[in-house]
């Protein structure tokens, strides 16, 4: 496997991408949270006649280079899809995005669909309105307590460890909390990366209806035993959508591996 890589200016800011691929149509890829543009690298061999793919770094991610104080915006993502289609000369780009990058995904049907022909969504994020993390990221007290929370992580763990102790919050999501609480690196960096990407939440009925308008095809791989994303999300945002085709793999969160990527390119072929 052989790659170039580069930036993608979004004015002050620079997104690093990893390039893989010859073919004449444009895929752009979107890791999850923790994870790098390399996460893609397993469906280089299955598409490479076909599509050209984009891996890109999320900010406070991988190569990119992203303030601490600027935000990723929708608007961002709308200039990015430009800047694409302008480079390569093409009217349309296809999509794929894993856990956060398929809320990235959701976010650029919202502001582009008519530049947007396939998308491939990996136990994905942005299905619904997240209730806590819009409270945390995008209201006043929210910020305020989040802050706290991060700043004083030892008062947290006792109150997660008794809300699991008395089952309103079950052993996965307690077990996940408690992974990105774990270190003062980990707490400033979720405070970086969710404070960075609020902007970026769909709403997913205005996706659905655009996604229905425009006929765009999406297939939505799902974990049977991901606790955090559910399928049921995915059954849930497909009703009454002809285009958008759900699969369900024996899997958790990490649906994506080197194993099933020759199936999964197959949703773009």
């Amino acid at each position: 496997m052989s790659n170039t890589e580069g930036y993608i200016d979004i004015g002050t800011e620079k997104l690093h991408y990893l390039q893989w691929g010859s073919g004449s149509k444009i895929l752009l890829a979107f890791h999850g949270y923790g994870n790098d543009a390399k996460m893609f690298s397993p469906l280089e061999p299955y598409l490479n006649d076909d599509y050209t793919i984009l891996s890109f770094d999320l900010p406070h991610h991988g190569g990119s280079k992203w303030q601490d104080d600027s935000l990723f915006t929708k608007k961002d993502l709308a200039l990015l899809v430009g800047h694409i289609k302008s480079i390569y000369k093409v009217d349309k780009v296809s999509l794929a995005g894993y856990s956060m990058g398929g809320r990235v995904c959701l976010s650029i049907i919202e502001v582009v669909p008519a530049s947007i022909d396939k998308v491939l969504l990996l136990a994905t994020d942005g299905l619904t309105v997240n209730i806590y993390y819009y409270f945390f990221t995008r209201t006043w007290p929210g910020k305020k307590m989040f802050r706290h929370m991060l700043e004083h992580p030892a008062l947290y763990f006792k109150i997660m460890d008794l809300l699991k102790k008395t089952k309103l919050v079950d052993a996965a999501r307690h077990k996940f909390v408690m992974y990105f609480l774990k270190s003062e690196q980990d707490r400033k960096q979720l405070l970086r990366i969710w404070a960075g990407t609020s902007d970026i939440i769909p709403s997913p009925g205005k996706v659905k209806a655009l996604i229905k308008q425009c006929a765009i095809q999406v297939h939505i791989y799902m974990g049977a035993y991901d606790k955090i994303l559910p399928p049921s999300l995915a059954e849930g945002f497909g009703s009454g959508l002809d285009t958008v085709h759900l699969h369900t793999l024996e899997k958790g969160h990490r649906v994506f591996d080197h194993d099933n990527a020759p199936e999964i390119a197959l949703s773009l072929l």
